[in-house]
């Protein structure tokens, strides 16, 4: 399968950003994350194996991102989906206050005013 080496670096990409995110994750955390074993998840590191159609979806579904990213799917994205970073951050406002939401969105349009200004 030609996704096999793509799957390869693309779990390695979700457990470095994992990892970014908590320094103290484990790999034995995270393979429970995905709903694996230390073992697969290590394989899959190894690009010795990859999740059957089930695994696949979990792994999308818990680290948001889309089937086809996970897959390796290089085609240009719809206008209407997120990239990567965009998902990211949504994931991350999500889990924020109510009070810190709006502290940086009031940070963000002023940014954008800022990028605007300085574009003219």
């Amino acid at each position: 399968m030609v996704w096999k080496n793509k799957f390869h670096e693309l779990i390695n990409e979700l457990w470095k950003r994992a990892k970014d995110q908590n320094h103290k994750m484990t790999q034995v955390e995270y393979a429970r994350r995905l709903g694996v074993t230390r073992n697969a998840f290590l394989g899959w590191l190894r690009g010795s194996g990859q999740p059957d159609v089930d695994g696949l979806v979990r792994i999308a579904s818990t680290e948001n991102v889309s089937l086809s990213w996970l897959m390796g799917d290089e085609r240009p994205k719809a206008e209407n989906e997120l990239l990567q970073d965009e998902q990211t951050m949504l994931t991350l406002f999500r889990d924020i206050s109510p009070e810190y939401k709006e502290h940086l969105l009031w940070l963000a349009k002023r940014w954008k005013e800022a990028g605007e200004s300085a574009a003219k």
